[in-house]
């Protein structure tokens, strides 16, 4: 278990940030409440929610979503892995081994198991024993619903219809503005509403795409000791 737990880990850097706090659910309060409600689960003992599927384009939050539910583990003293699948070429399926015994099991990108027959066997054994244990609960993102994936094991597409399935749906430019003052926010920045206008209508409208525009700034805005001011954004970006 301990090698498990060294290789399956929060991406550096996400932990502080991506929370329930600081995501601006838009239409996605209804996803964010079942999240939370899985962890009154564990404490109360009655695992009903076993298995959640959320779905949606890339950029839209799944990843934020479960990194939130890992960071919310912590906090209450839930065991928690957590497995991006984009990054599963330097390990073998072997390593979701023993993965029942942790109570919050977080599987993001499922899409990329395409053609990957022995990664979505692993899966599907997994999820059963998950089922046949009953005190653990799994999240798995996709960008497509389980019936529209593309992958080759007709028992992984059923066994992912099992459970409780949500879209997760994207923000309006408002509520991107919003995300945008909350995350900066969080790195000690003051944006404006102005300010977070202006990257929204002139920068990619994708969160991704801005966060990384955030990420820009933040660094050029303390070497530099400015303030996020339109003009400094427009210098920096080349807006």
């Amino acid at each position: 278990m301990g090698q498990v737990t060294s290789q399956l880990l929060l991406p550096v850097g996400l932990k502080d940030t991506e929370s329930f706090e600081s995501f601006i659910p838009g239409k996605n309060q209804q996803v964010c409440h079942h999240l939370l409600n899985l962890f009154e689960e564990h404490t109360n003992k009655n695992i009903e929610h076993w298995l959640t599927y959320l779905f949606a384009d890339t950029g839209v939050g799944k990843s934020h979503l479960l990194y939130a539910s890992c960071l919310q583990a912590e906090y209450v003293n839930v065991t928690c892995v957590y497995f991006s699948f984009k990054e599963k070429q330097q390990m073998s399926p072997d390593v979701l081994q023993s993965l029942e015994h942790y109570q919050l099991i977080c599987f993001d990108d499922i899409e990329y198991l395409d053609g990957e027959q022995d990664w979505q066997e692993a899966i599907f054994n997994l999820i059963n024993r998950v089922k046949e244990k009953g005190d653990s609960c799994m999240v798995i993102t996709g960008n497509q619903t389980p019936q529209k994936l593309t992958l080759q094991l007709p028992d992984l597409i059923s066994r992912l219809s099992w459970g409780t399935s949500f879209q997760v749906h994207s923000l309006t430019d408002e509520q991107r503005q919003e995300a945008l003052i909350v995350k900066a926010s969080h790195r000690g920045l003051n944006m404006s509403r102005d300010v977070a206008r202006y990257l929204v209508t002139h920068w990619q409208r994708d969160m991704p795409a801005l966060i990384q525009s955030l990420d820009i700034l933040d660094e050029k805005s303390l070497q530099q000791q400015r303030k996020l001011t339109i003009p400094f954004v427009k210098d920096t970006l080349l807006l």
